[in-house]
């Protein structure tokens, strides 16, 4: 893959790489790209800066017992060859049966964790001297973002617009599109009876952007909840929601 001169498409990759959602033979290219390329890198940092206040807002979950189990197991097991090599956050399996909202956010709770640097103890003349890595969350872009999905969790969408930019990026999984038609993001207000506003059409991939009418304090303020509705392509005819709406979710701000 060329990634050079692709800023859009470098700015994808980061995105999933800090989500956790880069796996396997990708990740480890795109890792020695990050240690080549001073812009992958700056690119890997500025998603970290604002994916970690998201992990930082959600309410801690409790582990199933069986998650618990299994760590407890593998770290029982002694010398199991090259899987035992791993770190602890590359070999579990469990991650990866998560879906979008709670796999990408628990992946971005994953990285703030892993990525920051743990506390350094230097002894000088027998002085301890400690050294505390700086949280990045006090630099994040104030931004919205919003966690849909439909009543079965099988389709899972994440989008994140900052605050000032017109830009909305979505990432999307277990949608099917299907021929003549399209997939189309609503703002739902808060008062019942007013009618959803249209933020615009997905594009038929699993990640992308669309643009808003306008920067997104302007766009999204006023929806507290984002739905997703299957319409002719291209989008409604009229304005409103013709099609079953197949997710709903929270739109939260975050600064």
């Amino acid at each position: 893959m060329n990634y050079r001169d692709k800023p859009d498409l470098q700015d994808r990759l980061a995105a999933e790489y800090v989500l956790g959602t880069l796996r396997g033979p990708a990740r480890s290219r795109f890792q020695a790209w990050m240690r080549e390329d001073a812009a992958i890198a700056r690119a890997v940092r500025e998603w970290e800066e604002r994916l970690t206040p998201m992990a930082a807002a959600l309410p801690e979950v409790r582990p199933p017992r069986r998650v618990w189990r299994g760590i407890e197991s593998r770290i029982a097991t002694p010398n199991r060859g090259p899987e035992a090599k791993r770190g602890l956050w590359e070999s579990l399996g469990f991650w990866r049966g998560w879906g979008l909202v709670t796999s990408g956010l628990a992946a971005a709770l994953v990285v703030a964790v892993a990525t920051q640097k743990p506390e350094v103890v230097e002894v000088v003349r027998t002085v301890e001297v400690v050294r505390t890595a700086e949280v990045p969350s006090t630099k994040m872009q104030p931004s919205y973002v919003a966690m849909l999905e439909d009543a079965k969790g099988g389709m899972k969408v994440m989008t994140y617009a900052a605050r000032q930019s017109d830009e909305l990026w979505f990432r999307v999984e277990g949608m099917e599109h299907k021929a003549g038609h399209s997939y189309e993001l609503w703002g739902l207000p808060a008062k019942p009876g007013e009618a959803p506003t249209s933020l615009g059409v997905l594009p038929a991939r699993e990640t992308g952007t669309i643009k808003l009418a306008a920067a997104a304090d302007q766009a999204l303020s006023g929806f507290p909840q984002l739905a997703i509705s299957i319409e002719p392509e291209g989008g409604s005819k009229t304005g409103l929601p013709t099609g079953p709406v197949v997710a709903k979710g929270e739109s939260m701000k975050f600064w």
